[in-house]
């Protein structure tokens, strides 16, 4: 193959598109930390920071109609999704202009437009709202898909253990993301779960 045709190819291109989202998400995140350090931020801002190829990955390989349910750390989710960074911004400085009107903050960011569904910031709620969104899809005949990401700390809480049951039960079009960054906000996992993969060891038993 010519140099030239490798330039073009639609691999490299595929592959220039998710690290462009990547810096873009990174220096995103980046900004909004300068931007609560500086109190312009309100109320609390959870970063993602190094867990950029999650949300860019994904977002590459999802259809425009499917759907995408984020924890608190959900910046990341909602601007890889194509969410402009300005509506964002906003909403995160409380801004009329912002994603929800000012209203939501950080962890609360939803564009239906663009498939986001939320980003939540009760820990493990919103797996089996992906579920039910899941289940929509498989009533109304659509081939639309619930991507739920969630971290350490869901895998200890009831509704992470009820969504993968009904998921796995009724065989639901969702997939469970394990977003692993080895704490559950303030605790390391190894120090409150008794096993290494909190998510994968447990997903056996309900048949995933």
């Amino acid at each position: 193959m010519a140099s030239t045709d490798v330039a073009t190819s639609p691999e490299r291109s595929h592959k220039l598109a998710l690290y462009r989202s990547q810096v873009e998400l990174r220096q995103f995140e980046n900004r909004a930390y300068d931007l609560f350090l500086e109190n312009f931020v309100k109320g609390t801002s959870h970063l993602a920071v190094g867990q950029e190829a999650i949300a860019a990955g994904f977002a590459k390989a999802m259809a425009p109609t499917d759907w995408t349910f984020a924890t608190y750390r959900g910046h990341d989710h909602t601007l890889a999704r194509g969410v402009p960074m300005t509506a964002v911004f906003a909403e995160l400085m409380g801004r009329t202009n912002g994603l929800m009107a000012g209203k939501g903050g950080s962890m609360h960011l939803t564009s239906v437009e663009h498939g986001v569904m939320g980003s939540y910031a009760i820990i493990g709620a919103h797996l089996p709202i992906a579920c039910g969104a899941a289940s929509s899809a498989v009533y109304r005949g659509t081939d639309q898909v619930a991507v739920c990401f969630f971290g350490d700390g869901s895998t200890n809480i009831g509704a992470f253990h009820d969504a993968l049951n009904l998921a796995a039960v009724w065989k639901l079009p969702v997939v469970f993301v394990y977003e692993n960054n080895l704490w559950m906000e303030y605790a390391r996992t190894s120090e409150v779960t008794p096993i290494f993969n909190s998510a994968a060891d447990r997903a056996s038993a309900y048949g995933l």
